[in-house]
């Protein structure tokens, strides 16, 4: 999956995504992705096939089951595997709700 193929996947939330960071991020909530890592399988000592590690934040104030639930169910519909992870960030004042794909 590319990531340009996963902006469009994310599209039917309806909050702004980028790669990585926001230079200067819009109102919340918003969101980004990106790779952190790969989990490859080898065969005849080459990287056979090749599973990147996806994360998906949100950044909210506070936590939208709606939100959370829409995200979840279009992870789904694309057959997509995830898991889940929630922090309140004190210093910043909101939630950073995490969901780490395998494409």
């Amino acid at each position: 999956m590319t990531y340009q193929e996963l902006e469009q996947l994310l599209a039917p939330l309806g909050i702004p995504f980028t790669f990585h960071h926001w230079e200067k991020p819009p109102a919340m909530p918003y969101g980004v992705y990106f790779d952190d890592h790969t989990d490859n399988f080898a065969a005849d000592g080459i990287a056979y096939a090749v599973f990147f590690h996806v994360n998906i934040e949100l950044y909210v104030r506070q936590r939208d089951q709606g939100l959370e639930g829409r995200l979840e169910d279009i992870l789904t519909a694309a057959d997509l595997y995830w898991d889940k992870a929630a922090v309140y960030i004190d210093s910043e004042r909101f939630y950073q709700v995490a969901y780490e794909i395998e494409v």
